[in-house]
């Protein structure tokens, strides 16, 4: 059952009620009035009946003034008048007053009223005439008020229908906006996170079509982000698989193509019986062969920080600035971290040693500087601070390396609920990266 259809059936519930509510207080109201106004026509007719006694003895036309007392109840609506002979038989009734149509039977047994015929007897007997009936006749007042409930059953017939109708109206219109919200939401299940809906309709729905608005722009952003960190990351993944190619048939072939001269070379001097030779020839070989491990060690590295576990965090880390300052032997690098690796868990220090090669690699290739900073260290004994701080260029308008890189770094922390951020001109150096970890590593 739609939202309209419960809020309609809901109103017609309590208008139902409503409506029978009122009605058992018309009912009890209209019991009330017609037994008050039979009262009133007994109370009346009675007086009318004594006063007529009155002047009866003294009457020279007893049995006339009777008969004119009776046809004073013609045609009266509350009353029925009639005369009796002493055994209480009906010499004479009252002309009842029209009716054109009665109430329906179970409407007058609703208001059916206990009140009795009222029997005033004469002060002397003419014609036969001994008593006056006075009987209450409720018929025309029960039509009426039949008719009255009627017209007023109607009136809400009307007014309840026209009322129904100008809410159906109004809900639709009011409700339309969460139509257009449920197509969108099927759109956005759908991964269309481009589907916008109008801010209208009440102030409420309003509000959802903005903060809807603003969820699928967020999404949007995040998709496309995330297109292009995927499309960055496949780019990056051909590089490296042509930066290893290259490596492996710049470093490695030659040095195995020697390995194989060498090795034929023993044979040929063996061969002419040049022994004293040969072990120059095996040298040459170890020479080679070391420097191919210590590639492939290197390589290594690259894909995966083996010497963050095998050398530990501080010892991974100086490994890093060995590098680096193998390359540039004009730079000074300040490393500051803590006294023992045990103090910092091991997600947190592999987290904190890919930010430190992603800042030496920024700073050093693309900064210039002249000196770099390296400072970890426990803040408050439940998080741990990273900075890497160098003095290289400061004239660009955004850091060196403001790429993936910085996007990586910043997902990185993150994720284990730190926050990254990049100064300029803090405590004197050209650019600072800080990265602020819990030690549980959760974020929690």
């Amino acid at each position: 059952m739609s939202l309209r259809v419960r809020v309609l059936a809901a109103i017609a519930l309590v208008l139902l009620l409503g409506a029978a509510a009122g009605g058992l207080l018309a009912g009890v109201q209209t019991g009330r009035t017609l037994r008050a106004e039979l009262d009133a026509a007994l109370v009346g007719g009675r007086q009318t009946v004594l006063s007529a006694y009155e002047d009866l003895p003294r009457s020279n036309h007893p049995a006339r003034d009777m008969r004119q007392l009776l046809a004073t109840f013609d045609g009266n609506r509350h009353l029925s008048a009639a005369l009796v002979d002493a055994s209480g038989r009906v010499l004479r009734s009252a002309t009842p007053a029209t009716t054109p149509a009665r109430a329906p039977g179970w409407f007058g047994a609703l208001f059916k009223t206990d009140l009795k015929p009222l029997t005033l007897r004469a002060p002397v007997l003419a014609d036969g005439f001994a008593a006056v009936v006075l009987s209450p006749s409720p018929d025309n007042d029960l039509r009426d008020a039949w008719l009255q409930f009627g017209r007023a059953a109607l009136a809400f017939i009307l007014a309840s229908a026209t009322g129904l109708a100008l809410v159906y109206l109004t809900i639709g219109r009011a409700l339309r906006p969460l139509d257009e919200l449920s197509t969108a939401f099927l759109r956005v299940g759908s991964g269309d996170y481009g589907v916008r809906v109008d801010e209208q309709g009440p102030a409420e729905l309003a509000r959802v079509g903005r903060g809807f608005n603003g969820m699928t722009a967020r999404l949007a952003a995040v998709q496309a982000r995330n297109r292009a960190l995927e499309e960055q990351l496949l780019r990056l993944q051909d590089e490296e698989r042509a930066d290893l190619a290259r490596d492996l048939h710049d470093e490695i072939g030659p040095h195995l193509f020697a390995v194989n001269v060498d090795a034929s070379m023993i044979g040929q001097l063996n061969a002419a019986g040049r022994a004293g030779e040969i072990p120059d020839q095996v040298q040459a070989i170890q020479t080679s062969v070391a420097h191919i491990q210590r590639f492939v060690r290197d390589i290594l590295g690259r894909l995966r920080p083996t010497q963050l576990v095998e050398l530990g965090f501080r010892a991974a880390v100086e490994d890093l600035v060995d590098f680096w300052r193998a390359r540039r032997p004009d730079m000074v690098f300040d490393i500051d971290l803590p006294a023992e690796d045990d103090s910092l868990p091991e997600p947190v220090r592999e987290t904190i040693y890919r930010i430190v090669q992603e800042s030496l690699s920024n700073a050093v290739r693309h900064g210039r500087p002249s000196r770099i900073a390296i400072h970890v260290a426990i803040d408050g004994g439940d998080r741990v601070v990273a900075r890497i701080s160098d003095n290289g260029a400061a004239d660009d308008g955004a850091p060196a390396g403001t790429g993936f890189g910085i996007v990586g770094m910043r997902e990185r922390v993150e994720a284990m609920g730190g926050a990254l951020s990049i100064a300029r001109g803090l405590d004197g150096w050209s650019w600072s990266v800080s990265a602020r970890l819990p030690l549980n590593g959760t974020g929690q």
